[in-house]
């Protein structure tokens, strides 16, 4: 008989400072079973960097053009932001940014200052997967006190911003602890199901995966970790080269920006045949993770 998840958290890993990481990669097994390539069925979507033209005329009030619609929930203030971008002067079209030469997105919080007023303002009510000009007048910029670089006083910045994930603030209570799931013991292989079906595109090797998660005790269904606890996503790096729990890295290849999926992992394609006795997971215990997948890059 099936039944709701019960709660015991581990304070020792949901400690301040906490990287996104931790809990992914604390333990993983010494040996690191072989992860293989899943075939998702549909080619994968071919990766462009946004060209960017200056505006016919300078900006003297910021102006958003939605280049591309998203999807999801609409960007409000507190909310976490995950995005690429290439930035220009808009006077001549010069190159000032462009996250995509990092290959690591811009995280912020929406409307705490930590970005430039025009961004604080412009990505209201942004989605996940949209692209987003805008078109920023000195003064929602940097005014006359740029940083050192290209950008000099006065300068009026042209961005297109394409946006990874969208995060709101969470508590506790927002993970779905009422969600169903059987309990697993003695599982044999790395096991997947869609609880949710996402409409976005399905995470491949070489991705990174954005995901808030529920780690579950596989024999008496007890939650080890809950990630919206602590409001912070972990991030996943889809590779072979080890990294993550080798389970996860198996078990969200092909998983849909937007959907939910249950992985079962046994020990050895979580934490190895001795457990994780700092998150409560037993020797030889299986390990279900119940992922929703916020964001893909």
């Amino acid at each position: 008989m099936r039944r709701p998840l019960s709660l015991a958290l581990v304070s020792a890993l949901l400690i301040a400072g906490c990287s996104h990481q931790d809990e992914s990669t604390a333990a993983a097994p010494d040996t690191v079973p072989e992860i293989t390539a899943v075939d998702c069925g549909v080619p994968a979507p071919e990766r462009e960097i946004p060209s960017v033209t200056p505006p016919a005329t300078l900006p003297t009030e910021l102006v958003v053009e939605d280049v591309r619609t998203g999807s999801g929930r609409a960007a409000q203030t507190g909310d976490t932001l995950f995005v690429d971008y290439v930035g220009i002067r808009s006077e001549d079209g010069a190159v000032v940014d462009a996250s995509y030469q990092r290959d690591t997105p811009q995280n912020f919080t929406l409307g705490s200052g930590a970005v430039i007023a025009g961004w604080d303002q412009g990505l209201i009510g942004v989605q996940t997967g949209a692209l987003r000009r805008l078109d920023v007048p000195a003064a929602l910029a940097y005014g006359d006190n740029p940083p050192q670089g290209l950008i000099r006083p006065g300068d009026a910045l042209t961005f297109v911003i394409e946006v990874r994930a969208v995060f709101p603030p969470t508590t506790a209570d927002d993970a779905p602890l009422g969600i169903d799931v059987e309990p697993s013991v003695g599982a044999t292989a790395v096991g997947v199901t869609d609880l949710v079906v996402g409409s976005g595109p399905a995470a491949r090797l070489g991705n990174t995966v954005l995901i808030h998660a529920l780690f579950v005790r596989g024999d008496n269904k007890v939650v080890l970790l809950n990630t919206w606890e602590r409001s912070s996503p972990l991030e996943i790096e889809l590779s072979t080269t080890g990294g993550a729990i080798p389970g996860l890295i198996q078990g969200l290849q092909c998983g849909a920006l937007g959907g939910r999926r249950e992985i079962i992992l046994p020990p050895e394609w979580a934490f190895g045949p001795d457990g994780e006795p700092s998150l409560g997971l037993p020797a030889n215990t299986d390990l279900i993770v119940i992922a929703d997948i916020f964001g893909l890059y």
